[in-house]
């Protein structure tokens, strides 16, 4: 049995999905909601003691045997039953229980409070946490400070700029009055036998404060590039559009991200509510990206290797030919396919597209195609 003996919960992760994926059945999933003491809504501890009640009777009802269903429910009612497990969070979690599997995940995504048992666990709701960085960057700009954070569900930390990056424009700039050249450098690098010079003019005027601004950002995207290497690893603006738009019209790291925080930066650590913000900015960005590759694989699709009948659907994510699927997040296809008895089988088909290396969304209606509830990119 895999079993969560830590009181810290993981963010949830598609490698340890894989780990659990694979379980039979019965299989119960629980969401539980951010709770925080003294607010009127139910506590998660309430809410859990409700679930393992409502699992109970539909176990009953499906005709699991008394002995088996106490052994499948008691790691539930324990930590029901232990309230230091179930204190008040700024996260949410959800709850993986099955005859061989117990853990909890923390998810950082708007919950609803669920319990659904099936034959394998429930992931469809939580799709979009998948593919959303659980780590990002963020780069806090102005002209007065440039700072950098390492920002994660845990906390976020500033990191140091690279030796050679000046931490504000009057310091690229370095002027030296009188100034008689009009010309001025500033060095790039990790050392100053290794740097090289970026010209700054020292024109007056606003004309010229639009160069120095564009020149000193390249400063600082070449110190990104030599810091960063983190592949996927977004890297998220910060600052007034002036700073913004500057900074893009020079950057080029291969991992900056579309979106930004628009505003005077804060430039002390990030709190929880900006990751949060920018965890659901990021996946926006995600789901805009997702669109256009439906909408050019629907162009460009081979015919037969773009599914929309639920049936050929789920029969193709068994097969493993399931490249991509993409599921309406209102749609619901109940039935039995090679299950213990009827659950979501859009859930299914997202679980066994997983298992076999392929990519799973849920997205607006809006989105999809010609109103279909679920569309298919097939591999062959």
């Amino acid at each position: 049995m895999i079993t969560e003996k830590s009181s810290v919960l993981e963010p949830l992760e598609l490698t340890r999905l894989y780990e659990i994926l694979r379980t039979p059945g019965p299989c119960i999933t629980i969401v539980l909601p951010p709770y925080h003491p003294g607010e009127p809504a139910k506590s998660a501890a309430s809410l859990l003691k409700g679930n393992v009640q409502d699992a109970a009777r539909t176990l009953s009802g499906q005709g699991l045997a008394k002995a088996a269903m106490g052994d499948l429910l008691e790691p539930l009612e324990r930590l029901a039953n232990d309230p230091a497990s179930l204190t008040g969070s700024r996260w949410g979690r959800v709850i993986f229980c099955s005859p061989e599997v117990f853990c909890q995940f923390q998810i950082m995504q708007p919950a609803k409070p669920s319990m659904t048992i099936a034959g394998c666990f429930t992931i469809r709701r939580l799709l979009s946490e998948l593919w959303t960085p659980g780590l990002f960057y963020l780069l806090a700009l102005s002209k007065e400070d440039v700072r950098l954070f390492r920002c994660t569900h845990e906390g976020s930390e500033a990191v140091a700029l690279p030796a050679g990056v000046p931490a504000t424009l009057e310091e690229a700039l370095a002027f030296d009055p009188p100034d008689h050249d009009l010309e001025n450098r500033a060095a790039v690098g990790t050392s100053t036998g290794s740097m090289h010079a970026v010209r700054f003019g020292t024109g007056s005027g606003r004309e010229t404060q639009g160069v120095h601004l564009s020149d000193y950002y390249k400063l600082v995207d070449r110190g990104m590039q030599q810091l960063l290497h983190e592949p996927g690893i977004p890297l998220v603006l910060a600052g007034v559009d002036e700073d913004l738009v500057a900074y893009r019209s020079v950057g080029t790291h291969r991992n900056l991200a579309r979106t930004s925080l628009h505003g005077s930066p804060n430039l002390s650590a990030p709190a929880p509510e900006t990751f949060m913000h920018v965890c659901s900015l990021l996946r926006a960005e995600e789901l805009e990206c997702e669109m256009d590759a439906l909408k050019q694989a629907k162009e460009r699709a081979v015919p037969g290797r773009f599914l929309t009948a639920p049936d050929a659907i789920v029969s193709a994510s068994f097969d493993g030919r399931v490249h991509q699927l993409y599921v309406d997040e209102r749609a619901e296809f109940i039935g039995s396919y090679r299950s213990w008895f009827n659950e979501e089988l859009f859930n299914l088909a997202a679980v066994e597209t997983l298992l076999n290396g392929g990519k799973a969304f849920e997205l607006p209606a809006a989105m999809m195609p010609d109103g279909a509830a679920a569309v298919a990119i097939l591999r062959y």
